[in-house]
């Protein structure tokens, strides 16, 4: 991947790639040699792209979401927890629950169509 593009950017442009195939999870992982790598999971769907840079947690929420956005109309927030939350519409729900002491970030994916 370029490394001239924000990391918000990169994380859009990749979950795009793949949101016709419905991921049922999107992982973020960061590795402690300041590397990323995400992981997008669902039926028939297994890919994993590495990132040499970190992405930070809020600039993937962020390209997720603005993904899921462009693909599926306005997303309403509903708070979870402290640190849950979920966006969601007629079509999409979409729960966002990082765990920063572990270095991952899992989004859950939930169709309605």
């Amino acid at each position: 991947m370029k490394r001239d593009k924000e990391p918000k950017e990169i994380v859009k442009e990749l979950v795009s790639k793949y949101i016709k195939a419905k991921p049922t999870r999107i992982r973020l992982k960061l590795n402690y040699s300041n590397n990323s790598s995400i992981s997008i999971r669902g039926n028939d769907l297994d890919e994993t792209v590495d990132y040499h840079n970190a992405i930070d947690f809020t600039s993937f929420a962020n390209g997720v979401l603005e993904a899921y956005r462009e693909a599926y109309g306005e997303l309403r927030t509903i708070p979870i927890s402290f640190r849950e939350e979920i966006y969601e519409n007629e079509k999409v729900s979409l729960d966002l629950y990082p765990t920063g002491s572990a270095g991952v970030f899992d989004i859950f994916i939930n169709y309605k169509e």
